[in-house]
């Protein structure tokens, strides 16, 4: 992302830009490791326009800074780059370290409110892609859990739902392929708790492949060292004009890999 440049891409067309559509990379300052290809370590702007950026983040590079923590993030990495402009990026919501996919950053206070809006009412539409453990029997289901935060191990674990200290968690899926030992599965979330996705599949019987916070025994796991989990697609409103963006990030490297040698089986 160089110094005066305005790009932008996505699926549908629907960005309005005059300076065409260009995708942009600059390196991942976060920790390499060795099942990414150099590709996959790159972050990748998908969309750009004076309000709003649509990144998308290697699994490995937190999203936002951790209190009291010196690690890479993207929010950093995104701000060192526009600070040759004099803009900002500022946080609208996250995804997990080892994630990867789309995020959603505001570049100014009129569009970050909005877009906040947005996300807190849970009107965009946000499509993640994940390798499940095991053959799930139906096509599409709903799962519905409570959620609570507890301090030890930094998780989410599931309580019953008049715990007061709950918060409902919600998502739909559909299943895209079963294979012998795993199923893939498309996942639209409702909310958006900490590690909602991979604690819902883990009580449903379906923990997500590589996912050892969650299922110890994935640390067995080899194909993939995090857990098979891709921000893939979104779509929600333009915070200035009320558009409908759509924006999709192309399946990383370590995820197709081992979604192909499961399919294989």
């Amino acid at each position: 992302m160089s110094k005066g440049r305005r790009g932008s891409s996505n699926k549908s067309g629907s960005g309005d830009n005059n300076q065409g559509n260009k995708r942009k990379r600059f390196q991942n300052m976060g920790r390499k490791r060795p099942m990414r290809s150099k590709k996959d370590r790159a972050i990748t702007l998908v969309f750009e326009d004076n309000d709003m950026i649509v990144a998308v983040k290697p699994s490995g590079l937190l999203s936002v800074p951790i209190p009291n923590m010196r690690s890479a993030n993207l929010l950093e990495a995104l701000n060192e780059e526009l600070s040759f402009n004099n803009e900002k990026a500022i946080t609208v919501h996250r995804i997990d370290r080892y994630t990867s996919g789309l995020v959603v950053f505001a570049k100014n206070s009129v569009a970050h409110k909005d877009l906040v809006r947005q996300f807190l009412s849970h009107t965009p539409r946000r499509t993640y892609l994940s390798l499940v453990r095991g053959v799930i029997a139906v096509d599409e289901g709903e799962l519905i859990h409570y959620l609570k935060k507890v301090t030890q191990g930094f998780r989410n674990v599931v309580v019953p739902h008049d715990d007061p200290e709950g918060t409902m968690a919600r998502l739909t899926f559909k299943v895209i392929e079963r294979h012998a030992e795993t199923t893939l599965v498309q996942i639209n979330l409702d909310t958006g708790l900490k590690n909602q996705i991979r604690v819902q599949f883990a009580t449903y019987g379906h923990p997500l492949v590589g996912d050892r916070h969650y299922a110890p025994a994935e640390i067995k796991e080899e194909l993939i060292d995090r857990q098979a989990l891709h921000s893939w697609k979104l779509e929600l409103e333009h915070p200035r004009n009320g558009k409908t963006m759509t924006f999709e990030a192309n399946i990383p490297t370590d995820l197709r890999r081992v979604i192909d040698h499961y399919k294989k089986l």
